[in-house]
């Protein structure tokens, strides 16, 4: 277990002794060529791709995290593993990757070196696996750091991602963990050792990578706004919104926590959640949620043994079954597929209508549940979205051109889906959005990673002019483009 962690007695010495047998296997997996790179990426890509092992490593996800669904969770990774290959097979990494013929030039790809990812306790398996494909298929190394509630699940994809590196005769140390056991100490040290840092997850890791000193793609991404202008069928935005909330639980990266209607009601859209198999809170309800959310499940809760997730008192990634014997909700709650936050008038208390992102019902990230708000007009629902939402994805349901535009330049996200889940806004084959293992807002939120983090952003590139305007135009003296003087 926790291959290629190297045993010695500091945990900085330890994450050191980690970090330069990468450097050394990163070494000479710069040495392959574009072909040789692509078959490594291939035989790591059928690894990760078969159906056993992807069963198997996301039931290892859900039963270790407590969150999650193994269903959704083989599904996300299924179609992330499916998306990044796609991308990989489209995308140059290695030698020459782009050629001017015209102007005599041509760029040629550069690992960055060691790759140290953060991997949070909610995508243990997706993240590793991307971030590590796309890392690998630009001849990098990678060293991971678990959270400590992802330590086994993360130390499979490992094993898997070893084996496939072993098959195509490339150096399995060039992916490896940090000593166990994960501390925050470790992940410090990894990311001030490390050439290049990727890390998604809580407000702490992600200011941890922000601050190393080392390049950086950080973010913290925790669900998005969608806006509906009114033009869009209700009954489809009601879909689209749900598969949102409801997918792995909710705890995806993008997945819709909060939507805006531009329609100066919440009752249509909220009547369509409920068809597609919400269950609708009232004052009292929604107050428990609040102090559920900011407090934590009561002992009661954690000790019920009726629900797979019964035993963590975190909300995130826990059932609609689980909320509903938090919450003491009635047995009508039992078989809902998600929970609805109504702003607007019905069963509310009179100032309800007013989006405050200071409220934790504002927007319901990582649970499956999504808050219903109103504005009048397209332009008020943009600028309340801007304020709910993060700058790292974003939705708008419309069949109006124009108005994408608009919400493109308001909300300023990375990644914009139009007419889709939210969850698609981590990319997949079928919406021409390469898969992201994590999603970044760029300046808005301290990152370096403006949209999806993919396998250009793992590379660096060299330049080379092969041209000079003398040999272009042999009348010319080129004065002052070569080394000597006139």
């Amino acid at each position: 277990m926790n291959g290629g962690v190297v045993a010695d007695e500091e945990g900085g010495d330890r994450v050191e002794t980690t970090v330069a047998d990468a450097r050394a296997a990163g070494a000479r997996l710069a040495e392959r060529d574009a072909a040789a790179t692509e078959r490594i990426v291939e035989a790591i890509g059928d690894r990760l791709s078969d159906a056993e092992t992807v069963s198997r490593l996301a039931l290892a996800a859900a039963t270790e995290t407590d969150r999650g669904h193994p269903g959704a969770k083989t599904e996300k990774i299924s179609t992330a593993i499916e998306g990044a290959r796609a991308h990989l097979r489209e995308t140059a990494t290695a030698g020459v990757i782009d050629r001017d013929d015209r102007r005599g030039g041509l760029t040629v790809a550069r690992p960055v070196g060691v790759v140290g990812v953060a991997v949070p306790a909610t995508h243990p398996v997706v993240v590793p696996a991307v971030a590590s494909l796309y890392a690998l298929a630009g001849r990098n190394a990678v060293v991971l750091a678990p959270s400590p509630s992802a330590v086994e699940t993360c130390d499979m994809v490992v094993e898997e991602l070893r084996r496939g590196l072993a098959s195509a005769g490339a150096p399995a140390d060039a992916v490896s963990m940090v000593p166990a056991p994960p501390s925050k100490p470790g992940t410090d040290s990894l990311f001030e050792r490390a050439d290049f840092v990727v890390a998604s997850g809580s407000a702490a890791t992600v200011a941890a990578g922000q601050r190393c000193g080392t390049p950086n793609a950080c973010a913290g991404a925790d669900g998005l706004v969608a806006v509906s202008d009114g033009s869009a069928s209700v009954s489809a935005v009601a879909t689209r919104v749900a598969v949102g909330a409801t997918y792995d639980f909710g705890s995806h990266p993008a997945a819709d926590a909060a939507a805006v209607t531009a329609t100066g009601t919440t009752e249509p859209l909220t009547a369509a959640l409920e068809d597609e198999g919400g269950y609708v809170l009232d004052a009292a309800e929604r107050d428990r949620l609040r102090d559920l959310l900011t407090d934590g499940a009561p002992d009661a809760v954690r000790a019920d043994g009726a629900d797979r997730n019964a035993g963590s008192s975190d909300p995130v990634g826990n059932s609609p079954r689980w909320f509903a014997s938090a919450l003491d909700l009635p047995p009508a709650a039992d078989a809902a597929a998600f929970l609805i936050v109504d702003r607007g008038v019905r069963g509310g208390d009179g100032n309800e209508t007013a989006g405050s992102g200071d409220d934790p019902l504002a927007t319901l990230p990582g649970i499956p549940a999504v808050t219903v708000h109103a504005r009048e007009g397209f332009g008020p629902a943009l600028r309340l979205a801007s304020e709910l939402g993060g700058p790292h994805a974003a939705a708008v349901h419309t069949t109006r051109q124009g108005r994408v535009t608009r919400a493109a330049e308001r909300l300023a996200p990375g990644r914009l889906v139009v007419n889709q889940p939210g969850v698609a806004a981590a990319g997949s084959t079928r919406n021409g959005l390469p898969v992201a293992p994590l999603l970044g807002g760029g300046s808005r939120e301290g990152c370096q990673l403006d949209g999806g983090l993919t396998a250009t952003d793992l590379i660096e590139e060299t330049n080379v002019a092969t041209t000079t305007v003398a040999d272009r135009a042999p009348h010319r003296s080129a004065a002052g483009e070569t080394l000597r003087g006139p």
